[in-house]
């Protein structure tokens, strides 16, 4: 075995020996004694694998000597080789996932070399050997599937242990109360409950034209996980700089226009003091989980994997969420000529990648031009009617729309309601009469969800929004009601409903209040 076989055994060693939570990943991932050459490299993997039985809540170097001195092994070549193992660069999680991934393959390279010499070695006897040649090629087969099975990442459970799991989660349950089944977005409750959270191992795309908030709303998921979890929460935008990112989530917890933060002092006068402090506040609550991150064209589903198993290391959790913003712009490391197969392999990746690490993934998506003709804006002539009426953007009107809708385990479409926009407008210069130049500016959105695998049975299968446009926030209303296409539909209550549930939640004093700071 060369040094390089040594280097990585030893290295993988000394990842799982520091840290208990790469010790528990590592072998929840396969790693076992038999894949290392080093008899002492075995002897120490042993200890390390009978040290995760034992409620200890931290390992080090030290403790698994003593272990070692326990079961009387700790001899001076074993002394040597954890010296030699302190000295080495303690690798990160994705490294010792590597490392691991070589030695399985390594293992396998050389069951195969040895199975290829059996072979051969059967074939060319003259005289049969006491070994049949059905019972010979049945243990060939058997060899060669053990050399498959070992090759998986995650070993393979029967149904029966996940049926087990799931009755004994069920007896731990609050009794007559439903959970969810992923992370709250409260206080998005209305979305919560359509979702059933937030959920771990699946695939979420989010479509919309340009400039209906897309990436706020997913800034809003973002931190609501991140405030109501504390897990990490990683953010890549190939769209917007982190410096923008940041402004935007100040200014929804603020209540102050983006554009002023990074153009103005924002501490001028008591009243701005004021809408920073609360803005400061907020961001507080979940600004250690949530890490924005300007994408580049290195940043591709393998660079982003190794990024997430690191922050799940740093932060010993196996919980994370991923955003990307958006789908078309992923990097691949090498792309094919036709743009549909280019982002069908970025979306089956992103796909895959969610049950790997067993993780929410939202990817934004750009739509065609069809797709924008749908939600854009029908000009001061139309009527009513016409507008509850008009068609609008569905998953299909994705950019390069492919295996997208079919990947997706939930497709959400967010479009403007201009009908309701435009009643809720007509109400609303009703209110501020007198101070037009303070009137906000909202668009009421609808969030409907064309694709939702495993749902829930909901009435409504789309929630709205009020989008506060100077200050990037949106506050959820209710489900979109049923009856808005029918001809009695009374548009013009609905808007008052509207206004009166943004009053009492306090948004729309605090945007009258702060107009004077902009």
């Amino acid at each position: 075995m060369g040094t390089e076989g040594v280097d990585i055994e030893m290295a993988l060693l000394s990842a799982i020996a520091a840290d208990r939570y790469s010790l528990e990943k590592v072998l929840d991932e396969g790693f076992h004694p038999q894949l290392l050459h080093s008899a002492t490299a075995r002897l120490i993997a042993e200890a390390l694998s009978a040290i995760r039985e034992q409620s200890l809540s931290a390992i080090d170097l030290l403790i698994l000597a003593s272990k070692l001195e326990q079961q009387g092994v700790f001899s001076p070549q074993v002394k040597e080789y954890l010296d030699n193992m302190g000295c080495f660069r303690r690798p990160q999680l994705d490294q010792a996932l590597s490392y691991l991934d070589l030695l399985k393959e390594r293992q396998a390279r050389e069951r195969l070399l040895r199975l290829g010499a059996s072979l051969e070695s059967y074939a060319r006897q003259r005289q049969p050997e006491q070994r049949s040649l059905p019972e010979f090629t049945s243990g060939a087969i058997q060899e060669l599937l053990d050399i498959q099975k070992q090759r998986m990442r995650k070993q393979l459970r029967p149904v029966g242990d996940s049926v087990r799991a799931i009755v004994a989660e069920s007896k731990n349950r609050p009794k007559g109360k439903q959970i969810l089944l992923g992370y709250t977005l409260a206080p998005f409750k209305r979305l919560t409950q359509l979702l059933s959270g937030f959920r771990p191992g699946f695939y979420y795309g989010l479509a919309g034209a340009p400039r209906r908030g897309k990436t706020n709303f997913a800034l809003h998921i973002a931190s609501h996980i991140a405030w109501n979890h504390h897990i990490p929460v990683l953010f890549y935008s190939w769209e917007q700089t982190q410096r923008v990112l940041t402004a935007r989530l100040l200014a929804k917890e603020s209540g102050m226009n983006p554009t002023t933060m990074l153009t103005s002092d924002m501490e001028s006068g008591s009243e701005g003091m004021e809408v920073l402090a609360r803005g400061l506040h907020g961001i507080h609550q979940y600004g250690r989980e949530v890490f924005l991150l300007e994408g580049s064209r290195k940043d591709t589903v393998d660079r982003i994997r190794a990024a997430a198993y690191n922050l799940m290391h740093d932060f010993r959790t196996d919980g994370i969420v991923i955003f990307l913003d958006y789908l078309q712009k992923v990097p691949l490391p090498n792309p094919p000529a036709d743009p549909r197969a280019r982002i069908d392999e970025i979306s089956t990746s992103l796909a895959d990648l969610s049950l790997e690490l067993n993780c929410p993934i939202l990817a934004i998506s750009s739509i065609d031009k069809e797709g924008c003709r749908l939600d854009e804006d029908p000009g001061p002539e139309a009527e009513l009617d016409e507008l509850l009426s008009r068609g609008r953007p569905t998953m299909h009107n994705c950019t390069g729309s492919g295996d997208i809708e079919y990947d997706l385990d939930v497709a959400m479409i967010l479009s403007k309601d201009w009908a309701a926009t435009l009643e809720f407008a007509d109400l609303l210069a009703t209110r501020f009469v007198n101070q037009q130049s303070g009137m906000p500016k909202i668009d009421i959105l609808n969030l409907h969800i064309d694709k939702n695998r495993d749902a829930p049975d909901e009435a409504s299968q789309a929630v709205q929004y009020a989008f506060f446009i100077w200050e990037n926030k949106f506050v959820e209303l209710d489900f979109k009601p049923e009856d808005e296409s029918r001809g009695d539909f009374r548009g013009f209550a609905r808007a008052q409903e509207i206004f009166h549930l943004l009053v009492r939640g306090g948004h729309l004093h605090s945007v009258e209040k702060t107009q004077a700071i902009r």
